[in-house]
């Protein structure tokens, strides 16, 4: 008798110990979750999903360059056609609102006509703005190159012919544009190449610190003060600063061997196209760099 009552201690005593052990571990797995849960929402960090909130929201269009392709096939023929420079205009529409570059008014109210003529337009930027609703995401641009061409045989009457069609759709939010012109693409970021004019081009947002990245990139992506303009530091200490590097395409918080890195294999490294991209562009004739595009030296030749 008293041998199985020492034995059913012996098993209630287990027992016991199992269920305490047991009930331990569920304890310690439960607490464990909980803690990790926390520690993930912890690491979950909130959207500012505000686009303008420190400036009156608006789009910049820079007309930087257009050039008409057509030059070298007049010089290769023979007599002096080459001599007859084009005339051409460009309509720019930003979200509805359009802009004919050729339609002046001057001061007075009279209404004068004004067209390129030549072959290069170089050193005669343009500059479109338009100011865009509050919180608007994306905006959408058209660019049309129009050239007046001479008809009839004494060249009396001129037609207006479309000759380009330029359309993207810029970001807001991170301050990059999409559609016939794009970044990494063939042409260059900024720089369309069409059948009978190439263009060079430039958008931004108006910005409160004025370094070109956009509020919700700055407090969102890369980390930095939207009060201070950050376009001349470089936190990852890779010899180049912020916002060249943001605009193509790079991390500005991640180091980039930028000495060596040469994407578009032109035997130019990124550090030489960024240091390009400052010069004198009036000293030296170079219109920009494109560290993903071939062929980034424009001179011109008068």
């Amino acid at each position: 008798m008293n041998l199985l009552n020492n034995k059913s201690k012996k098993i209630l005593a287990v027992i016991i110990i199992f269920i305490i052990i047991a009930s331990g571990l569920i304890v310690y797995f439960e607490f464990s979750n909980v803690n990790h849960e926390v520690e993930e929402k912890e690491e979950i960090k909130e959207i500012d999903d505000r686009i303008s909130p420190l400036e009156n929201q608006g789009l910049f269009l820079e007309i930087i360059r257009i050039r008409h392709r057509g030059l070298l096939n007049k010089i290769m023929k023979k007599g002096l056609s080459w001599r007859i420079k084009p005339k051409f205009y460009y309509i720019s529409n930003i979200d509805g609102l359009q802009y004919v570059s050729k339609d002046i008014e001057s001061a007075g109210g009279v209404s004068t006509e004004t067209f390129f003529e030549g072959w290069d337009t170089i050193f005669q930027e343009n500059m479109i703005s338009k100011d865009t609703p509050e919180e608007q995401e994306k905006s959408e641009i058209t660019l049309t190159i129009v050239e007046c061409v001479k008809k009839g045989i004494f060249g009396l009457r001129s037609e207006d012919i479309e000759r380009e069609q330029i359309n993207v759709i810029y970001d807001y939010r991170t301050g990059h544009w999409t559609g016939d012109d794009y970044l990494y693409d063939e042409d260059g970021y900024g720089h369309y190449v069409g059948e009978t004019f190439e263009v060079w081009f430039n958008l931004y947002q108006t910005d409160k610190d004025r370094d070109k990245i956009p509020y919700w990139t700055e407090v969102n992506v890369l980390g930095t003060d939207p009060f201070v303009d950050d376009s001349e530091n470089d936190f990852d200490q890779d010899g180049i600063p912020t916002t060249w590097e943001w605009k193509w395409g790079y991390n500005p918080n991640v180091w980039d061997d930028h000495k060596n890195l040469d994407p578009d294999i032109d035997g130019i490294e990124n550090i030489e196209e960024y240091i390009k991209s400052g010069v004198d562009i009036i000293s030296l004739g170079v219109l920009t760099q494109f560290p993903h595009k071939q062929i980034d030296l424009s001179l011109e030749f008068d």
